[in-house]
């Protein structure tokens, strides 16, 4: 396949020459800048997952869509790569990726309207719901407990669920 000049690319759309830092690339996979690398961009990792949540993204790399669904976790996409664009080892959900989810102020609860989908629809219930003054119940991400398998992004009626890299730890 030929190479993507991702200079390019960037530059014809108004951004930064370097990969997209905000894409979201297969549970497993190596560190972004390598994995633009390393990606032969065959889609067989996209043809692999059961759920089709990963999509063509910019450049022809496999991105995961949550809108699509949430992560099963269940490594299909490893498992088809040939090009070493995953890292190594045991692949559980617990080492799939660092990144949570980032409730925004549309939220329904966070404006006193009963909603609680995306707690209901969390397996490992990494979202409460804590009651504040006036009534209002707003939804508590417990990093420690969330996977970050986007359960809670594609059922949310306001879409006010985005998915973001945790933060380094210092």
């Amino acid at each position: 396949m030929d190479s993507v000049n991702l200079n390019r690319r960037a530059f014809l759309k108004g951004r930064s020459p370097k990969y997209n830092p905000d894409a979201i690339y297969p549970p497993w996979s190596i560190e972004a800048s390598r994995f633009v690398e390393k990606c032969e961009r065959c889609d067989k990792c996209i043809e692999a997952c059961p759920g089709k949540i990963l999509v063509c993204g910019d450049g022809g790399f496999p991105e995961v869509d949550f809108r699509r669904g949430e992560c099963t976790f269940c490594g299909d996409c490893v498992a088809a790569c040939e090009a070493d664009a995953f890292n190594p080892g045991e692949h559980n959900e617990s080492n799939a990726w660092s990144i949570l989810p980032r409730i925004a102020n549309s939220c329904l609860s966070m404006n006193a309207i009963t909603c609680r989908s995306c707690g209901d629809n969390c397996d490992v219930e990494a979202i409460r719901f804590h009651l504040q003054v006036g009534g209002i119940a707003i939804p508590v991400i417990d990093s420690d407990q969330c996977n970050g398998c986007g359960a809670c992004l594609y059922v949310c009626p306001e879409n006010s669920v985005t998915m973001r890299r945790k933060p380094a730890s210092t």
